[in-house]
């Protein structure tokens, strides 16, 4: 062998060595990732935090929020001074919170909301720039808005512990009329293509909030299902979906896991058997080998309201949450370690496209 090879060699071996190196100095990078449903920090909730009573949505769960790096939830209710307004005088179903709901998501600690919903235009555009200055004066991240007409809506870039996450939010619609467009993030497919794939030049891991479906079913529409999975074919990693008011199934489709609808997280909807109970997750993340995954999933039983409450793994009402879940999903639940875990270690499509294929509700479409 000449110089010239072997010189090729050693430098090949050099690099491959210096690799492994890095790799195994990654793979102990672990951050945690909690995510909910549907926050309303309007109506009567609103009306507390009007009277100072700032830890009054999260009171009952904010020690549980605490060790996680990120903690996610979608805000459903905008952020706004109205005068002591927190909902329409004439119609329940437009709402807001106050300024002091920014700090309310911050003493709980919130690192980030997503702000694309149906409800981001109930107050106009007041509503929609204060929620993002009353956000941003906390510290509070925030994806799926804008005070600008945006063509492209950047993702939101946390890091914690090495690992960068990237967060992209949008939503199927918007209830109120007005200049809203480009503000707020519109599912649109050409438009979040770009994005997604902005993300993932940015970031390690990629989520994406997804506020769509229809309310109060047990498994989305079939053009719903497609819109969610399309997510994952480009390019996310995570999809975590919102709207419906009630917990729906967990699918891991090509090896990514889409949760359907989070459900209710602080939010009054005493109505509906399922509107009050729902679920939060902890994710753990870790880094291995130059790429950052999910290691762990555990399912947080949820009693939602005005002050939601996490149940413990043997309480019956905790129970039958999982047993819904269980039902409307394609990965296995297991109860371990004191808790309810998604098992990620296989990979187990099963029947869940189909079954949601065909159920009654899927077949009657949007």
């Amino acid at each position: 062998m000449n110089v010239w090879w072997r010189t090729v060699l050693v430098l090949a071996l050099l690099l491959v060595v210096r690799k492994s190196w890095s790799w195994q100095g990654e793979r102990d990078t672990t951050i945690t990732l909690l995510a909910f449903g549907d926050v309303n920090l309007g109506r009567s909730v609103g009306q507390e935090l009007l009277r100072g009573r700032i830890e009054y949505p999260f009171e009952l769960v904010q020690k549980r929020l605490e060790g996680a790096e990120v903690v996610f939830v979608n805000l459903e209710s905008p952020l706004s001074d109205q005068q002591g307004e927190t909902q329409h005088p004439k119609d329940n179903l437009i709402f807001c919170g106050p300024p002091e709901g920014a700090r309310s998501l911050k003493w709980a600690g919130v690192t980030i909301v997503s702000t694309a919903n149906n409800h981001a235009f109930d107050y106009g555009l007041k509503g929609l720039e204060e929620t993002i200055d009353y956000l941003k004066e906390q510290g509070i991240a925030f994806a799926g808005t804008s005070k600008s007409k945006e063509k492209l809506f950047s993702p939101t870039i946390i890091e914690r512990n090495g690992i960068r996450l990237a967060v992209l939010a949008y939503t199927q619609f918007v209830n109120q009329q007005g200049e809203w467009k480009g503000r707020i993030s519109l599912y649109d497919e050409p438009r979040a293509r770009k994005e997604i794939a902005a993300a993932r030049r940015q970031a390690d891991f990629v989520i994406v909030s997804f506020h769509g479906g229809r309310e109060y079913v047990d498994v989305p529409p079939q053009a719903t299902l497609r819109q969610m999975r399309w997510f994952i074919d480009a390019g996310a990693d995570i999809v975590l979906g919102h709207h419906p008011h009630v917990p729906q199934g967990i699918e891991r489709y090509k090896g990514k896991l889409i949760f359907y609808s989070l459900g209710n997280f602080v939010f009054y909807q005493p109505q509906h058997e399922w509107t009050q109970r729902s679920f939060g997750v902890r994710l753990g993340l870790a880094r291995s080998f130059g790429k950052v995954q999910v290691r762990s999933v555990q399912i947080l039983p949820i009693r939602t309201g005005k002050q939601p409450e996490m149940m413990k793994e043997g309480e019956e009402e905790a129970r039958l949450i999982v047993e819904r879940i269980r039902a409307l999903s394609n990965v296995p639940l297991v109860a371990e370690n004191g808790g309810y875990f998604v098992k990620v270690e296989k990979d187990d499509e099963s029947d869940f496209g189909s079954r949601y294929g065909d159920c009654p509700v899927c077949a009657r479409g949007m």
